[in-house]
């Protein structure tokens, strides 16, 4: 690697930038597990025993399940994070104790759990 190079890199590091192949790099280090649990039952299946195709596919299915529901919550944890926090001394168990709360946090208002 020459200096420019090493340069270069160091300056899209402390900038944030990442390129395509970064990213993909990225998401291959994150999902090298996934990749050997349905690969590796899958060229066995092609190369050994065709009864391994199952074990293939069911790593694949628990895979996408698995993929289905961290994006669930990971939208679920984007759309709270919108609304400003609930108060942390404030329980609410029911809907519209609940959408109360949510209307004095949009308003500033807080609950210093007296009662009147």
């Amino acid at each position: 690697m020459t200096e420019l190079q090493r340069q270069e890199l160091e300056r899209r590091a402390v900038a944030n930038e990442y390129t395509r192949t970064d990213a993909a790099v990225s998401w291959i280090g994150w999902h090298i597990g996934e990749l050997v649990a349905v690969g590796l039952p899958l060229l066995l299946a092609v190369t050994v025993t065709w009864w391994l195709l199952g074990l293939s596919v069911l790593a694949g299915g628990v895979w996408v399940l698995h993929e289905a529901r961290t994006r669930r919550e990971q939208q679920q944890v984007r759309q709270q994070g919108a609304l400003p926090p609930a108060p942390a001394d404030q329980d609410a168990t029911d809907d519209e104790t609940a959408g109360q709360a949510t209307e004095d946090a949009r308003e500033g208002k807080r609950d210093k759990g007296v009662s009147a």
